[in-house]
């Protein structure tokens, strides 16, 4: 049963009734934005400008991180015989690379103030709730695209490799400083919708690897957990993430800004 202020966001941003009433099968997802179409198209590429230097570090990793990421990924030519279009293939493999990176933070630095609020016996003042509800988010995606393209073994085995030093390293850092560490995903999101206003562009020129995207069907649970049409395409989808991750964005740069990391979660559940 979809929460009372998850309704009422749903009328807010959307037209349709939210999904799962009137159908017998519920999906297993936490509270989460619903966007119409208005709002899957509207989403701008900007930038938080550094202030500290903790923001000037969060921001000179991730553009670090995303150079060897575009080089080992194939999306950024750097050899003379590295071919210009980009592969259907290599789209998914980058993708899906990018959202099991997506998905760590938000649990590690959930259940870094679940232990916080065990150990101080007291509240957590509603962060837990949307941390969780970005890692599950993004899991999402990764299932997503699962759907229309199985890795390779060798990319899972990349994947498992990358995930336990990944998930050490967030850890220890948010032990430390959790205003820079929401800051890097702040930074990571501001990259995400890059990558996926440039695949929504890719989508919509004919003849590309990814151009049959604008006309094949969503998968029905795509179609189930944003709410979309039911004649809905994978363009759909893929500007459903993007508007996900442009949310994902807000609010961790919004969380980055809070310097005692100790106020109200200004989002409520759903947000």
């Amino acid at each position: 049963m979809i929460s009372r202020i998850n309704k009422q966001l749903w009328k807010t941003f959307c037209s349709t009734k939210p999904p799962g009433e009137g159908k017998k099968n519920q999906m297993y997802a936490m509270p989460h934005p619903f966007w119409n179409e208005e709002a899957r198209n509207n989403v701008k590429i900007d930038h938080k400008e550094p202030q500290t230097f903790g923001d000037r570090f969060a921001h000179l990793f991730i553009q670090s991180m995303r150079v060897g990421f575009d080089v080992l990924s194939g999306y950024r030519k750097v050899f003379p015989w590295q071919n210009n279009i980009i592969s259907e293939k290599k789209w998914i493999n980058r993708v899906l690379f990018l959202e099991t990176v997506a998905g760590v933070p938000g649990f590690v630095a959930g259940m870094h103030r679940h232990l916080r609020s065990l150990r101080g016996m007291k509240r957590d003042l509603g962060w837990i709730h949307t941390l969780l509800e970005e890692a599950e988010n993004e899991r999402v995606h990764l299932l997503t695209f699962l759907t229309i393209k199985k890795p390779s073994l060798i990319f899972r085995t990349g994947v498992i490799l990358a995930q336990l030093w990944y998930v050490a390293l967030f850890s220890i850092a948010y032990m430390i400083q959790p205003r820079v560490c929401h800051r890097i995903v702040g930074y990571l999101e501001e990259e995400a919708v890059k990558t996926y206003t440039h695949m929504i562009e890719e989508i919509e020129i004919e003849g590309s690897s990814i151009h049959s995207w604008k006309t094949r069907a969503a998968h029905q649970n795509s179609i189930e957990y944003w709410n979309l049409p039911e004649n809905a395409t994978l363009l759909d989808v893929v500007k459903a993430i993007r508007k996900d991750e442009e949310h994902h964005k807000e609010v961790n740069h919004k969380f980055a800004d809070d310097y005692t990391q100790q106020s109200e979660n200004p989002f409520p559940p759903g947000y």
